[in-house]
């Protein structure tokens, strides 16, 4: 009797041993692919903060000269998000520290990065191109304002506004479908393997 436990504990051992060999190598197979992501998203930053920090300057002449109260608040406006999305894309790639090393931790701290990645994508437009569309919108309003606080708004400017409104729709849902199909595998497959290794 001994003898056969002592052999299902060893079949026991060699299964588990296997078990943990396959899921290390798919969880460097996943470090490969989230090393090429994260490079991408560090550029993408990069370039995005850095357009919206220059473009300050450019929102606060505008401030400056401005001929009318939507001009200038079309200014401000632009100038309040210009300085709100390196916020927000600097927030979406901060993660809750943790002081293990293991790779339930490792996982974990995928699965936080993944999920921030895919939501920041998702609402792009909430956050990004509607206050920027609303910014440039009143501050070109203003500029057909006539001196008695009428806006003379000629035809081709209303298909124009006409225009980016279709656009930010399609942009919303066309990111929404980029979200599912850029970050929604890689965070199925995290979510997998912590299924996995809980499953143990």
């Amino acid at each position: 009797m001994k003898l056969d436990d002592l052999k299902q504990n060893f079949e026991q051992q060699i299964q588990s041993s296997s078990s943990e060999a396959k899921l290390t190598l798919q969880v460097d197979e996943l470090k490969a692919k989230t090393k090429k992501y994260q490079r991408d998203i560090k550029v993408r930053d990069f370039m995005e903060i850095s357009i919206s920090l220059l473009l300050i300057p450019v929102w606060l002449y505008g401030l400056s000269i401005s001929v009318n109260w939507m001009q200038s608040l079309g200014c401000v406006l632009a100038t309040l998000t210009s300085l709100y999305i390196p916020y927000k894309l600097l927030k979406a790639r901060r993660l809750t520290p943790t002081k293990n090393d293991s790779l339930r931790a490792y996982l974990h701290q995928e699965q936080q990065r993944l999920a921030q990645q895919k939501q920041l994508l998702e609402t792009i437009v909430w956050w990004y191109i509607a206050p920027v569309f609303v910014s440039v919108m009143l501050i070109t309003l203003g500029a057909n304002m006539d001196d008695e606080g009428v806006i003379r708004l000629e035809s081709h400017m209303q298909v124009y506004y006409l225009l980016v409104l279709l656009g930010m729709v399609g942009i919303y849902f066309w990111n929404k479908r980029a979200a599912e199909k850029r970050f929604g595998p890689l965070l199925a497959r995290v979510e997998q393997q912590l299924n996995e290794l809980n499953g143990e």
